[in-house]
C-alpha cells in the first residue's frame, strides 16, 4: 500500500465511521429499540417518533458506501467512480460462485443448529423467526438494499487498498477488525444493561466471527473481482441468519460461540486450500 493510500484508506474509515455512529447513537440515545423488519413492512410503528427513529437509524447503514463513494472520487475521480460502479455490477462470474453464495450461509447455520441440538439446545429456540417465510425474498431485497450496501465500501475500497501491500489473510484480519467496531453501538445497544463483563466477552466474540466471516468475503472477492458477488452473499448470508437462527445467537452465548466455531471452520479450511497470500488458487 503507498503511502497516500494509507491515508485515504484512514479517511475513509473516519468518515465511514463518523456517518454511522451520529446516526445510530442519535436515534439509541432517544429511545430507538431494534423494531422488526415485520414493523417496517405493515408500516406498524406506534408513533411517529418510532417511524423517525427507525429510518434514522436505517441511513446509519449507509455510512460504508458513501465514504466509499466520497473517497473514491477525491482519490481517482470519475474513473476510480467507474471502475467501483463495474465491480458493483459485475454479475458474469462462473455459475459455482452464485451456489457458494446460496448454499455457504445455509449450511454454515444449519451446522449451527445440529451442533446447537447435539450440545442441549432445544430445536425450539431455532426456526422461530418473526419474519413470515412468504417474504423470504422481500427481506432478501431489503437486506441487499441496506446491508449489502455496505460492500462497495468494505470490499471495494478498504479491501482493495490493503492488499496492495498485506497479504489476503492479514488484510481480512485488519479489515475484519474495522467492520467488527463499526458495529460496537449497535451490539452495545443490544447488550444494554448486562454485567459489563458479559459484553466485553459479547464484543470480543462478535469481533472474531466478523474477522472469520471477512476471510470468507475476501475469498469470494479474490476468485470474481465482484463486489455484485459479495453483496448478494452479505445480503442472503443476513436473510438465512435470520430465518433459521433468529435471535437466539444475541440471546443464547452458546449459540453465538458455535456460530464463531462453525465460521472460523470453514475461514481456515478456505485458507489451506486457497493459500493465505491471495485466497485463490
Amino acid at each position: 500500500m503507498k503511502k497516500t493510500d494509507k491515508k485515504y484508506l484512514l479517511y475513509y474509515v473516519i468518515i465511514a465511521y463518523s456517518i454511522t455512529w451520529v446516526f445510530w447513537i442519535t436515534a439509541i440515545i432517544l429511545g430507538y429499540e431494534d423494531m422488526s423488519f415485520t414493523r417496517l413492512i405493515h408500516w406498524n410503528f406506534e408513533t411517529p417518533g418510532q417511524m423517525i427513529l427507525f429510518f434514522i437509524f436505517r441511513i446509519g447503514v449507509y455510512g460504508p458506501l458513501i465514504a466509499s463513494l466520497f473517497i473514491t472520487y477525491h482519490f481517482s475521480k470519475s474513473d476510480g467512480l467507474k471502475d467501483l460502479w463495474q465491480r458493483m455490477i459485475k454479475w458474469n462470474v462462473k455459475i459455482k460462485w452464485y451456489l457458494f453464495v446460496l448454499l455457504i450461509p445455509v449450511v454454515l447455520n444449519l451446522v449451527v443448529v445440529l451442533i446447537g441440538f447435539i450440545t442441549g439446545i432445544s430445536l425450539g429456540e431455532f426456526f422461530n423467526s418473526e419474519i413470515p417465510w412468504t417474504l423470504l425474498l422481500v427481506y432478501f431485497l431489503y437486506q441487499i438494499l441496506t446491508s449489502g450496501m455496505e460492500e462497495p465500501g468494505w470490499r471495494g475500497f478498504a479491501l482493495n487498498n490493503l492488499q496492495n501491500k498485506y497479504t489476503a489473510e492479514k488484510a481480512s484480519w485488519i479489515l475484519g477488525l474495522i467492520w467488527a467496531v463499526w458495529h460496537f453501538p449497535l451490539m452495545i445497544s443490544l447488550y444494554f444493561g448486562e454485567e459489563i463483563t458479559t459484553i466485553i466477552f459479547s464484543l470480543a466474540g462478535f469481533t472474531m466471527v466478523m474477522i472469520g466471516q471477512t476471510l470468507i468475503y475476501t475469498w469470494f472477492y479474490n476468485n470474481t473481482k465482484s463486489v455484485l458477488i459479495n453483496i448478494l452473499y452479505h445480503g442472503w448470508s443476513n436473510t438465512a441468519t435470520a430465518f433459521i437462527l433468529g435471535t437466539v445467537a444475541t440471546h443464547n452465548p452458546v449459540v453465538g460461540l458455535i456460530t464463531a466455531v462453525a465460521t472460523w471452520g470453514l475461514a481456515i479450511l478456505l485458507l489451506k486450500k486457497y493459500g493465505s497470500k491471495t485466497l485463490t488458487k
